[in-house]
């Protein structure tokens, strides 16, 4: 049993999009643990009914944005202790198994065969900062930092590097640069998975969403996105490998 932490904010339908396909994309055994981060715009309503139904195995509701430094690690005390545990953003969605093998079961191969990587993430289809040189022949790709994208982490090295920063701030601060330092200061690597995709959602500008997802009147100071990124409509799907068709919302 595998915990899928998850730390949500603000983005009602996406965040319910990747809920509802994770759990229909993920077979290996697992427990779908979310924590909201003081949303304002209904998503812990959202959350509860989706918990009330199953598909949410555990939930959390803090009552102020506190960060997602502070959010991961309040999220980190709650995972099981299993070898390995999922780290991720409400906004990542796993691509189709291959050959009957889901994302979840490739990742633990993955992390069971590369003992020095403290992290591994799914590959996703757009990246924030550096993109990767996936034309390296080996299957994991080490990079300075890799983000919460379904992000396999090794839960006991977390705990022993002492998780994230100890700040409360409604921002980003960095995250997946600070824990990806303190992993290699203990002597791991980091890196993305060559062959295991997911899709990164972003806003749907017709359902008053900026182009991070929030609510278009929303302040960027109060979800911490300040970069301007295209809707998920300006990617070339098929160039990229990826089936959006299966995964995109339905109209």
């Amino acid at each position: 049993m595998i915990d899928i932490a998850m730390l949500s904010c603000n983005r009602k339908r996406i965040t319910e999009l990747c809920i509802r396909e994770i759990k229909t994309r993920t077979t290996t055994p697992h427990r779908l643990i979310v924590m909201d981060n003081g949303s304002i715009d209904g998503t812990a309503e959202m959350l509860l009914g989706l918990y009330m139904h199953g598909l949410i195995e555990k939930l959390a509701l803090l009552k102020e944005n506190t960060g997602v430094h502070f959010g991961f690690n309040q999220l980190l005390q709650v995972v099981g202790s299993t070898p390995y545990y999922i780290c991720t953003d409400a906004d990542l969605i796993p691509c189709s198994p291959i050959n009957g093998i889901d994302w979840l079961a490739r990742l633990t191969e993955l992390a069971d065969k590369y003992h020095d990587f403290g992290a591994i993430a799914c590959r996703p289809h757009c990246f924030i900062g550096g993109i990767p040189n996936w034309n390296e022949s080996h299957e994991v790709i080490e990079v300075p930092w890799a983000g919460a994208a379904l992000r396999l982490m090794r839960t006991e090295v977390v705990r022993q590097v002492g998780g994230w920063q100890n700040v409360k701030r409604p921002s980003r601060n960095s995250e997946e640069r600070w824990i990806s330092d303190r992993l290699h200061e203990a002597g791991y690597k980091v890196g993305y998975s060559r062959d295991i995709r997911c899709l990164h959602e972003f806003g749907d500008e017709s359902l008053g969403e900026d182009p991070w997802g929030y609510p278009i009147e929303m302040k960027p100071q109060d979800h911490g996105h300040r970069e301007i990124w295209p809707p998920v409509s300006n990617f070339a799907w098929d160039k990229l490998g990826i089936d959006w068709q299966s995964c995109k919302r339905e109209t």
